[in-house]
């Protein structure tokens, strides 16, 4: 019996070190945005070197793929580190990512693709990058948390995606992973997305709604802002908030004016992009309709650019008035003709 025992605690021992070494070495996903990391890595030490104050580009791969630092070096003279990762690696991986490029006096700009609370905590392939790229001091960032839940994450696998790898390894049916096979990875850290798939699409307008999605200060995401908010502060560094263009109907333009109207009354300043998360260009879009292609990227660079050098930040106000001027009060709820007399 104890024979048996020890044979099933070998093996499941011997499991658990397979599924990590294919997490680390093997599993596509992770490779990529290891390579990306990297890759960032060398341009950080590059622009670091000047001993300027960077501003370091936290987000998803919405991030990655629209911006690119390069540009920003040169026509804007902003040394920028593109820190993305994926936006599946959750918010407070994708800002610890960033942490390990920022110091006293340096700028966070975090991509916002998503406000849904279920995508702030770390993933597991979120845990693992960070503890790969960083060891333990990822803790130190505040964003992920020493504990059993991470630690769960961080020996856990993606059981699927390891079927899928080999479900087309051996039946050759399409490509093992697209972005490896289709995507060209800049020296400055930029995912230049090269194929196409977003030509035909076209923005659907979403249906009418009785409110907009307010963003409560006691929400998982408000709490993580704040909690980024308070630890820049504490570390003299700046933070500030963009929101990423997507293939968007025009109609979800209040959508993302109550969004930053939120996020700036919690005193973090959101980049004044008047678009507003909504380009309904298709042919700007390579894969996704978060992904821009190569051409878009270095137009969308150019104005993040631009807002960057003049610091041109959306005004309360401001954002009040478009929401008023789209039919909508500054909580979330329709103008409606009562409320106009009363006013």
């Amino acid at each position: 019996m104890k024979r048996l025992l020890a044979i099933i605690g070998c093996a499941i021992l011997l499991a658990l070190v397979c599924i990590q070494l294919y997490s680390r070495f093997v599993d596509p996903d992770m490779q990529f945005f290891l390579r990306t990391a990297e890759e960032s890595d060398g341009w950080a030490e590059q622009i670091h070197a000047d001993e300027k104050p960077v501003y370091v580009l936290a987000g998803g791969s919405e991030a990655r793929s629209g911006v690119d630092p390069q540009i920003m070096l040169d026509e804007f003279g902003i040394p920028l580190v593109n820190a993305a990762g994926g936006a599946g690696h959750g918010l407070q991986a994708n800002a610890a990512a960033a942490f390990k490029y920022l110091k006293q006096g340096d700028t966070l700009v975090l991509s916002i693709l998503s406000t849904e609370d279920v995508n702030v905590p770390p993933s597991a392939n979120g845990v693992k990058i960070n503890v790969y790229r960083q060891g333990l001091s990822v803790f130190d960032s505040g964003m992920i948390e020493p504990g059993l839940e991470n630690a769960g994450k961080l020996l856990s696998s993606d059981v699927r995606a390891m079927f899928v790898l080999l479900t087309r390894y051996f039946g050759r049916s399409g490509r093992l992973y697209k972005y490896n096979e289709q995507t060209v990875i800049h020296p400055s850290g930029w995912m230049e997305i090269q194929y196409r798939e977003m030509d035909k699409y076209k923005p659907v307008a979403p249906r009418e709604s009785e409110c907009l999605p307010f963003l409560a200060n006691d929400s998982v995401f408000m709490q993580t802002l704040q909690r980024l908010r308070d630890l820049c502060q504490s570390r003299n560094i700046r933070f500030l908030v963009t929101i990423p263009v997507g293939c968007n109907h025009e109609s979800l333009r209040p959508w993302h004016a109550m969004k930053a109207l939120c996020i700036t009354r919690l005193g973090i300043p959101v980049l004044k992009d008047e678009r507003l998360g909504c380009l309904p260009v298709s042919t700007d879009f390579a894969d996704t309709s978060a992904h821009l292609n190569p051409k878009a990227a270095r137009e969308n660079t150019r104005m993040l650019g631009n807002l960057i050098q003049n610091n041109t930040i959306w005004t309360e106000t401001e954002l009040v008035d478009i929401l008023s001027s789209t039919g909508w009060n500054d909580d979330g709820t329709p103008i409606t003709k009562q409320s106009q007399s009363s006013e």
